[in-house]
Formats: structure tokens, sequence, C-alpha cells
């Protein structure tokens, strides 16, 4: 990117760079679009989108185009350029035919700038073409190493906090995997059971069944006996302090995980949703259970 934003190569030298960043990433579109600029253009209508996006339209109605590959393209550059200051500063003509001759020259002129217009312009093209598939590929590549870094940070930070809630869970979640990866539909039926579990778990961790109600503020009581999971969790996040938006956002959640987990011992879930639900639930537990570890560092 930097080597194009500065002009510090030709296009072709471009198109050659870039062939190996397409190689290495294994970008379908530009390896395509790029053996097409180092060979040329094929006259099938194979390779009609590249020949828009490469400015190569000679007519496009007619559908006539220029068919030569990027290093002949520079070539035709350097040629028009010879010729026009080959012409530069007119020719010395007398006599009757000085008029004619004169014309001449301004039309030679004139059509050595068209034609150096015309090779220009698609160097220029291919350049620009080529700058907007590198950009999307650093874009890419920049979101997967942040991706991968707060996965990495948080996965470690959610583990921890599994570990601690119960000596089991990590080791039901190795059961959900290895279930989830079989596919079959009991397996995906017993992987959301254990996820289920997995809450009732946690919630037996951070808040211990009560016999008396747990006020959470405004003259609300909640149950927080042994049978009130998701309850225990909203006491949970209230007692850690919480926003109440956040308290909110994380009850929608694990009721609706809740639920959709209690559903799938019974109804048909397909393989894709439960490792969705298996994912949600996962981080959800791991936001209330941090937030539990995230407050007693605070203390």
């Amino acid at each position: 990117m930097a080597d194009i934003e500065l002009k510090r190569l030709k296009a072709s030298e471009v198109v050659l760079k870039a062939s190996r960043l397409a190689r290495l990433v294994g970008h379908t579109e530009l390896t395509e679009f790029l053996g097409f600029e180092r060979n040329g253009y094929p006259t099938d209508g194979s390779a009609t989108t590249w020949i828009g996006r490469a400015g190569r339209w000679a007519d496009r109605e007619k559908g006539t185009f220029y068919t030569h590959s990027i290093a002949k393209v520079e070539a035709q550059v350097e040629s028009a350029l010879q010729a026009i200051d080959a012409m530069r500063g007119g020719g010395n003509y007398s006599g009757e035919m000085a008029l004619v001759a004169s014309r001449g020259h301004d039309e030679r002129i004139l059509h050595s700038s068209a034609a150096l217009s015309t090779w220009t312009g698609i160097c220029g093209q291919i350049v620009a073409s080529v700058y907007d598939m590198v950009t999307e590929i650093y874009h890419e590549l920049l979101f997967s190493e942040l991706q991968a870094s707060l996965f990495a940070g948080t996965q470690e930070k959610v583990d921890g906090a599994l570990a601690s809630a119960s000596g089991s869970a990590l080791e039901k979640i190795e059961r959900i995997s290895d279930r989830l990866r079989d596919g079959d539909p009991e397996s995906v039926s017993q992987a959301l059971t254990t996820c289920r579990r997995l809450i009732d778990s946690s919630a037996d961790y951070v808040f211990p069944a009560r016999d008396e109600p747990y006020e959470i503020g405004d003259g609300v009581n909640l149950k927080v006996g042994p049978q009130q999971v998701l309850n225990r969790l909203q006491a949970h996040t209230h007692a850690c302090g919480a926003s109440k938006s956040r308290r909110d956002r994380l009850r929608r959640t694990l009721a609706d995980l809740y639920d959709r987990c209690s559903a799938g011992t019974h109804a048909d879930v397909t393989i894709d949703e439960a490792r969705f639900v298996f994912l949600q639930t996962y981080i959800a537990l791991g936001e209330i259970l941090t937030l539990s570890a995230s407050e007693d560092g605070e203390s």
C-alpha cells in the first residue's frame, strides 16, 4: 500500500508485487486479475469484469478493448512519450507545403498525446484497482489479528473464571465441543443439556440458593431458591453493581439461551444453531463470571 501511495513503483512492478501478496493470502480474485495483467487479456469474454476494472474498454458498445499485458502497456506509454519529445518544438517548414506539413506535425502530436492519455489512464486504473483490493486484504488481516487477540485474551479470562465456578466446567465444555463435532441429533441434544447444566453450576457458584428473597430495588424481590437459576444470576449482577441496562441485557440473553437449551432436549435443533447457542452461553457466562472477578479485584 505504501509503495502505491508514495508512487515508488511502476504499474508493472505493482502488479508483480501484488501477485506475490495474492499468492501468500490465497486471494482468488486478485490472483485472477493480476494473471490477466501479466499475460494479456483473452478475447473469449471470460475477463469482462476485469476489463472494466482496468479501464481497458476501447469501445464498450462494440465490445473492443485493449488486450495488452501491463508490460506492453507501459511500453506504449514510453513510446508515446518519446514521440512527443521528438516532435517538441515544431518543425522547420517552408514553401508551398509548409502549412500542410505544420498541420501534419500538429496532428501527430495530438495522436501521440491521445495515445499517451489512453495508456497512462489504463496504468492508473490498474494500480487503483490493485490498491482497492490490497486495502481490503489489509483490513481483513488487521481485523483477524485484532479479533484473534481479543478472543485469546477473553478466552483466558473466561476459562479461568469457569474453572473457579465449577471444577468440571472445562470438562463440560470439552464434552460439548466433542458432541457438536459429532453432529448427530442425539449429540446435539446432549450438548445443549450439558450447556444448561453449565449455567446451573455457574449460578450455584456466584449466588447459592437462599430461602429469603433478594431485593433489587424499587420494592422488587426475586425468589432465589434452588430452582430460580436465572433469578440468582440476575441477583449476582445486581450485587456486583452492574448497571441496570447491563443487567437487563444479560437477563434477556440468559433467559433466551436457557429456554433454547431446554427446548433442545425435545425439539429439533440444527448443528449450526446448537454451536451458536453454545458460543453465546459461553460468552454470557464469561461476562457474568468475570464481572465478579472484576469487582473482587476492585475491592
